[in-house]
């Protein structure tokens, strides 16, 4: 193995993602070279070989290559796309001294990722930066077709004090969806177990109770998540208000078609036997929208709401419903 540097993660890093604390340490790495450096082995937490996504505990021995590849070792320079940089400067509805909230565009992926290239809200972060003295950092995630309010944090202590405030389940998640059907009740608890076999082989056309019952709990993780009828039109379409109490990769989107109601526009989990929301609704756009995030302000100490407007092909089948806002 390649010769490496041994590093001490600090008490104020604990809990921090590895590629967020290696990039954060690394101006030159990209988060698709982390990933690439992990996966091969050449960045070691405690001496093993570690995934990108692991939290760092106070204590732990990072060893980083020294020098990295030269493949890895230089970002190419950025050229930014004018038009998604004027449509994402838009798209801020919150700033103060400590966090920067966006209405992220559908279509538009939080990080980088196979096929990804550089149109993701990590690579134009920058942009973010104003008057900070810092690039910003993202704080969570949202799908790349989902829309709505997105956090970054405008410095390292920052990012680590609201990072705490999701890993503690202090922030409450809204969205709202719309979508095939309505709930046979009309608000309720979705429970399941989630895992890469659900997210990456989907099969809702099987009877759910008989799926339940053979869950196989090793390798998945429990997800749950609170959801309520706000409108519906006949038995066709409902307008869902989400609210995530977990964070498991396409939670809401999994839940939705377990309730036997698919969002609008979810190829991935939509049931063969529904009809064409193009058709209907005009638009192939996932109706999956993070209206609000609640929280207290670990700073002001104030309840701080931050909404994000729906996008334009939502607020469209909204009106086109008569539906106020």
């Amino acid at each position: 193995m390649a010769k490496g540097q041994d590093i001490i993660v600090e008490k104020d890093d604990h809990d921090c993602r590895l590629s967020t604390w290696i990039i954060r340490n690394n101006k030159l790495l990209s988060f698709n070279s982390v990933n690439t450096l992990c996966r091969k082995g050449l960045i070691r937490v405690n001496g093993l070989k570690t995934k990108a996504s692991y939290r760092l505990v106070a204590g732990d021995t990072v060893c980083m290559p020294t020098p990295f590849p030269k493949t890895l070792d230089k970002k190419p320079k950025l050229k930014f796309d004018p038009l998604l940089e004027k449509e994402l400067i838009d798209s801020v509805i919150f700033k103060d001294e400590y966090l920067i909230a966006i209405n992220k565009p559908e279509g538009v992926a939080s990080q980088g990722g196979s096929y990804q290239g550089d149109r993701h809200i990590d690579a134009y972060k920058s942009i973010f930066q104003f008057d900070s003295n810092e690039a910003p950092r993202l704080i969570h995630r949202l799908d790349k077709d989902t829309s709505g309010v997105l956090l970054l944090a405008r410095n390292a202590k920052a990012a680590n004090i609201f990072t705490s405030l999701f890993r503690q389940k202090l922030v409450e998640k809204v969205y709202w969806a719309l979508v095939e059907g309505v709930p046979r009740k009309k608000e309720g608890i979705v429970e399941s177990y989630i895992g890469k076999l659900d997210i990456w082989r989907p099969n809702f056309q099987k009877d759910l109770d008989r799926e339940k019952s053979s869950w196989n709990k090793e390798n998945t993780k429990k997800a749950l998540s609170y959801y309520r009828v706000i409108k519906q039109v006949g038995s066709q379409y409902s307008w869902l208000q989400l609210k995530p109490a977990t964070g498991r990769t396409h939670q809401l989107r999994i839940h939705c078609a377990e309730l036997g109601t698919t969002i609008l526009g979810d190829r991935k989990y939509r049931n063969s036997q529904s009809g064409n929301f193009k058709d209907s609704i005009g638009s192939e756009k996932l109706f999956l929208h993070a209206k609000s995030l609640t929280f207290m302000h670990p700073v002001s100490k104030k309840t701080t709401v931050i909404e994000a407007e729906l996008p334009k092909h939502m607020s469209l089948a909204w009106k086109r419903f008569g539906w106020r806002i």
